[in-house]
């Protein structure tokens, strides 16, 4: 893979995984003057570092920072791009903004609900417009701002918002690794917005991803006129839908919930054992679980609240959403 992603930084173009011997060799000759032994081992090692950082993520530098953060969205299609903003004479802090924007660019598009089919194609695309342009932020940037269509477009602020507050992101747009990794990442930036006494991340890859208000909630979890329901009423409304026929108020208020609990608000990370104890439990029983066994920024204000439903979960997504247009911006 370090020699597969070095071809395509070095060359600008697609190569055939299944053909590397015949496309190292084209690579090799391609060049007016000869690329020596010599010369060919001094790029491979000039790359490999970078990779390593990438692929280990560990160490402080750019690219191992990016390689953290892109670990749960399996884009190895961004590796030589990667490489190639890596490699390049520019500095660190030049090449943690294109990688933000990079991650930006990921993370936007997953919670929007676009597909990352595409990505070989743009990835490559904004490696070629590097290599003519010149490797800068402003170029990656411009870039990534033309791209149109569902395809490859970089979402904007209004629909990232929107989509951080209303979208099921799990279950939904996001699997587990992913769901994680935003709720860390969003961790992390509530800590810097604090004084608090552990301002450092901690690893928090054994929590388990919690929905506050639980998908099973029709035991412990009244509707808001103080009705209860049943997952016969969430079936039943389906084929309502489906069938084009209206809902009652009752079924509406059902509906809302569904929606609801799939939502950014709602999802939290909790320790295992917590999270199985606690997950049916109504809010004040869960609440009392958090009181003596959380120390996270995603979970505190939790502790204050009295009760939990529709109205909570929507005022916490849109807490969230602005931490997360902090996190993943885009210049516009």
């Amino acid at each position: 893979w370090l020699i597969h992603s070095t071809l395509q930084a070095e060359m600008g173009s697609e190569i055939d995984l299944s053909r590397l011997y015949n496309e190292y060799r084209r690579y090799a000759a391609a060049s007016p003057l000869p690329k020596t032994a010599g010369r060919q081992l001094l790029t491979l090692n000039q790359y490999a570092g970078h990779y390593r950082d990438l692929i280990s993520m560990s160490g402080s530098s750019p690219v191992a920072r990016l390689g953290r953060r892109i670990a749960a969205y399996d884009v190895t299609t961004l590796h030589p791009l990667t490489l190639l903003i890596s490699v390049a004479e520019v500095g660190d802090a030049e090449k943690t903004q294109m990688f933000n924007d990079l991650v930006s660019y990921i993370v936007r598009r997953a919670i929007c609900g676009l597909t990352p089919k595409n990505y070989n194609n743009v990835f490559l695309s904004a490696l070629r417009h590097l290599t003519k342009s010149g490797i800068s932020s402003e170029e990656l940037r411009s870039y990534l701002g033309t791209l149109k269509g569902d395809a490859s477009r970089w979402p904007e602020n209004s629909e990232f918002r929107n989509a951080c507050i209303c979208a099921p992101l799990y279950p939904g747009r996001l699997d587990a690794a992913k769901m994680r990794s935003l709720l860390t990442e969003l961790e992390g930036a509530l800590r810097l917005s604090v004084k608090s006494e552990e301002c450092g991340l901690p690893d928090l890859t054994n929590l388990d991803i919690d929905h506050i208000m639980p998908r099973s909630w029709h035991t412990n979890w009244p509707l808001n006129d103080g009705s209860s329901a049943a997952n016969i009423d969430e079936a039943d409304i389906e084929i309502i839908l489906r069938s084009g026929g209206s809902l009652t108020p009752k079924q509406q208020l059902i509906r809302e919930r569904h929606d609801t609990v799939p939502t950014l608000g709602n999802l939290t990370l909790l320790n295992l054992s917590v999270n199985r104890s606690a997950q049916h439990c109504d809010f004040l029983l869960k609440r009392d679980k958090l009181i003596a066994n959380t120390s996270l920024r995603l979970n505190i204000p939790l502790i204050a609240k009295l009760k939990w439903n529709e109205l909570e979960i929507a005022a916490r997504g849109e807490l969230f959403a602005g931490v997360a247009l902090r996190v993943w911006p885009k210049g516009e």
